[in-house]
């Protein structure tokens, strides 16, 4: 059984991703990113790509992650604020243990990716050493 199917499918992935985007919005530091954002094509996008992570039957066509997030110049702060968001979400879902464990390797594995090397301290690997930036 796929990560999506345990997570509860389309429902709960859905609405795990709608309390992380309002989370991340509302965030003082990760919110100005999204600020000028459409907010409706975020989420779609963002619903798109989490359940293709999480081996579900979504079809994702936008941009890498390295495409979209390299030019921002994010760094592992803004990474780790996202992670934390992520975790805090998981928990209030009341997401099974190793569920949310597995939620936060298929993202967590993404950092390279997400964090620009041009900015200091990005080139610090988090503790699971991704080396699949795709």
């Amino acid at each position: 059984m796929t990560l999506y199917a345990r997570l509860g499918g389309e429902r709960v992935v859905g609405r795990i991703v709608d309390d992380l985007s309002r989370r991340l919005l509302d965030d003082p530091r990760l919110g100005p990113w999204f600020a000028e954002l459409d907010h409706d094509l975020m989420l779609a996008h963002r619903t798109a790509y989490i359940t293709v992570l999480l081996e579900g039957p979504e079809e994702y066509e936008g941009d890498s992650m390295r495409q979209a997030h390299q030019p921002l110049g994010l760094s592992d702060l803004d990474m780790d604020a996202f992670m934390r968001i992520l975790q805090e979400v998981l928990d209030d879902q009341q997401v099974d243990r190793a569920d949310a464990a597995a939620v936060m390797h298929s993202i967590g594995r993404l950092r390279p990716a997400i964090v620009s090397p041009s900015v200091p301290g990005a080139a610090r690997r988090p503790a699971t050493d991704p080396r699949d930036p795709s």
